[in-house]
């Protein structure tokens, strides 16, 4: 019997959508091509066809409806208030508990604005590699940038932070990071400028370069006592400190990922793709069609087999540490992953010669996370949940 639509979303639990191709910005490395901000937005009813799909077929208990493009906050308050209020109402009528990123540049952010999303349940992830100077660099808007980091800080709005580690900052981190502590952001996500969209015109980093940029973000946080802290540099300390997860689960910093599996993205045209980091070449459906099983094994099938490259894994001491990387950026450049081995090998020999200063460091941050999970409870009065967001995001 062929697998409907129905029947796929019930391993789906995360789902991206692509609101608009549409930007207020041209970043000279945008994974997906964004163009000026009169092209088309997702329709409300597109929407809310997708949050039916989700949330009345998926067994997940937890589940997200992350809002990215282009630029998000292209669309209205007034689209954000139906589609939260449509998406919360169908949550409580299928006991789920839903949230609602939403990844933007941050240059449209106003007071007003913040305080509406922030009514609506909405949490900011904005994009940003630095202080004005070398936002600018490839970025543009460093300015407004800041002004929107200040703005959430001052109101204590949840946030998240994406850095992309490209030629403008790789070997500018200390920087970065003392000027975020200025601004009030305490933690961040750095992906690596990624052979995608116009990032296949882009100069990529060497496996030196972006060692040297981990080096230098984990000599900060050391230097520092985590007081700024970025999670991936973090997570291959815990897993030189205290081992990798025996059964973990599928996600982008692991062997398997979850593109095409639990987590999908959907374009304004409705068209659903394997990952929202490349809608170039995994597309695996459309919500408005019969669902094509054959067709989507055979995607997923192409885009996760990592083919006799990976057999140099086997018996590398680095992948302990190593997140074998990501199939949407394998799949356009063997470059890409032959620079990102080479600096988890030489992350691997640098923690090697440094074991004692990388357990400092792990046990400085479970401190420091204990604390500010205190903080947090008796500011809130209880404890957040966990985010639901499925890995690197991009914007």
């Amino acid at each position: 019997m062929a697998l409907t639509l129905e029947q796929f979303f019930e391993r789906i639990g995360y789902v991206t959508m692509k609101l608009t191709p549409g930007c207020n910005l041209k970043c000279t490395y945008c994974n997906v091509e964004a163009v000026t901000p009169k092209t088309p937005k997702m329709e409300i009813e597109r929407f809310k066809r997708i949050a039916d799909l989700l949330v009345k077929n998926t067994k997940s208990h937890f589940i997200g409806l992350e809002f990215h493009g282009g630029e998000p906050l292209l669309l209205s308050d007034e689209w954000y208030e139906e589609a939260t209020s449509y998406g919360r109402a169908l949550a409580r009528e299928h006991n789920k508990i839903i949230e609602f990123p939403l990844v933007t540049n941050g240059t449209m952010l106003s007071e007003k604005r913040l305080n509406h999303l922030r009514k609506l349940g909405i949490r900011l992830c904005i994009s940003c590699d630095g202080p004005p100077a070398i936002n600018d660099e490839l970025r543009g808007a460093g300015q407004r940038v800041e002004r929107a980091l200040k703005l959430v800080h001052d109101h204590r709005a949840d946030k998240g932070v994406i850095t992309v580690l490209s030629p403008s900052n790789w070997n500018r981190m200390p920087e970065v990071m003392d000027w975020f502590d200025e601004v009030g952001v305490h933690d961040f996500t750095i992906n690596f400028l990624q052979p995608q969209g116009r990032g296949m015109d882009s100069d990529l980093l060497s496996g030196e370069q972006m060692f040297s940029a981990m080096r230098d973000i984990f000599e900060h946080m050391h230097a520092n006592e985590v007081k700024v802290h970025e999670a991936e540099t973090l997570l291959r300390v815990q897993r030189y400190a205290a081992g990798r997860d025996p059964a973990p689960k599928l996600h982008c910093s692991e062997f398997g990922c979850q593109a095409g599996r639990t987590y999908v993205a959907v374009d304004h045209f409705g068209t659903m793709h394997a990952c929202g980091t490349d809608l170039t070449n995994h597309p695996i459906g459309h919500i408005d069609a019969p669902f094509n099983e054959g067709e989507y094994k055979k995607t997923l099938e192409k885009l996760h087999d990592k083919g006799p490259w990976v057999m140099r894994c086997f018996d590398c001491e680095a992948k302990e540490i190593c997140n074998h990387g990501c199939p949407t950026t394998d799949y356009n450049s063997d470059e890409f992953k032959e620079h990102e081995c080479k600096a988890t090998k030489l992350l691997w020999d640098y923690f090697k010669a440094n074991s004692d200063r990388v357990y400092e460091l792990f046990d400085l941050y479970a401190e420091r996370r204990l604390k500010r999970e205190r903080e947090a409870i008796a500011r809130d009065g209880d404890r957040r949940g966990g985010e639901l967001n499925p890995g690197a995001l991009s914007s």
